[in-house]
């Protein structure tokens, strides 16, 4: 136990929040429902509002509901809503094992909602696994516009720094999108692909646009981590 606690205590990892940890469609979907409320519309079928088509027509601003540009309210569902957000299954004790073992954690999202992020932990008794927890209402204000990529990466810089990482010590990545493997590619860390999400649609492990590996879910992280080799 004492040489696995020293292995894995130079091991960081970077999660994702939306899609990796937290299944956020029940969120999403209790807020469209409500502005359709709101508006006297009524909403097309839940099928329709999870598809991807649907949120790519909220970010891109085209969507309206009634008077409302959704793309003005989306982040009323990482801060109003988080309540109605759940954990994938299996990941509170992949969360606390790896934590158990003296891995370093973060939680780092483009998205907004740090507080209610942290209520959501606290919800299920998982907030001391992690140091950093950040979002984009974690940029200086003085930062201005900056692209989710930019934010993702200066948050998870933020994230490592305050973890006490260090170049020797073996990182990890680990989301949905294919922006965080991107985002793994710029940190130099092993980059693990989630199916949950929006990873349903990610390329296959091992190829140029692919993570490095690619599990059913986050809950598998714990043994991929603890059974890796040790590095340094």
């Amino acid at each position: 136990m004492v040489e696995e606690m020293g292995r894995t205590g130079r091991t960081t990892v970077v999660l994702d929040r939306d899609g990796t940890l937290l299944d956020f469609y029940e969120m999403f979907h209790r807020f469209v429902l409500d502005l359709h409320r709101q508006e006297g519309v009524i909403p097309p079928p839940r099928e329709e509002i999870l598809g991807f088509g649907y949120w790519s027509s909220i970010t891109s601003g085209a969507l309206h509901i009634g008077s409302v540009r959704v793309r003005d309210r989306v982040d009323e569902v990482a801060h109003r809503y988080m309540a109605h957000g759940t954990l994938y299954p299996g990941v509170v004790p992949m969360l606390s094992a790896l934590s158990g073992a003296g891995v370093r954690l973060a939680l780092v999202s483009s998205w907004v909602g740090t507080e209610a992020t942290v209520a959501l932990l606290e919800r299920y008794a998982v907030r001391p696994c992690f140091g950093p927890i950040l979002t984009r209402d974690d940029l200086d204000a003085g930062d201005g516009p900056v692209s989710d990529a930019d934010c993702k990466t200066a948050l998870a810089r933020r994230a490592l720094d305050g973890l006490g990482h260090a170049p020797d010590h073996r990182l990890y990545v680990v989301g949905d999108t294919p922006s965080d493997i991107a985002l793994g590619r710029r940190l130099g860390a092993v980059v693990v692909g989630v199916r949950t999400g929006n990873g349903g649609g990610l390329p296959a492990e091992g190829t140029p646009e692919g993570p490095d590996v690619l599990l059913p879910s986050a809950a598998d992280l714990g043994r991929l981590i603890l059974q890796a080799e040790p590095v340094g």
